[in-house]
């Protein structure tokens, strides 16, 4: 039996994401769905849409609202934390989105920014 599970990446608080071409598609797609779901009336139809977005591309329906906070620009998971914040999502809820979006390709990481150089030493005459 081989039961071994994935390696979990971890990234640092500083991390930003961005989105992938597939991602950026997928952006795109659930910003025309809002659009034309706000022509119909209820709930129930704006979540029927939002699972019709959702199932052919294997995302669950809450997925759209991280897809486009991250389309915005790149952002790290505290900001996007914070900026949902209002939307009732919570810090826990953005760090499992994320990995979810990580693994079917929707965002991806950006490279780390090189560290500052060092100052040069101090000479002492």
């Amino acid at each position: 039996m081989n039961d071994e599970k994935a390696e979990k990446v971890r990234f640092g608080r500083a991390q930003k994401f961005r989105l992938s071409p597939k991602g950026t598609e997928a952006a795109q797609a659930y910003t025309a769905m809002i659009e034309a779901a706000k022509e119909g009336n209820g709930r129930a139809q704006f979540d029927a849409a939002r699972a019709a977005w959702g199932a052919p591309l294997g995302l669950s329906s809450e997925d759209g609202l991280f897809l486009v906070e991250f389309g915005e620009s790149a952002r790290t998971i505290p900001e996007a934390a914070r900026n949902l914040e209002s939307c009732g999502t919570t810090a826990k809820e953005v760090k499992a989105a994320v990995e979810r979006l990580l693994t079917s390709g929707m965002l991806e990481p950006l490279p780390a920014a090189p560290p500052p150089p060092a100052p040069p030493p101090r000479r002492y005459w």
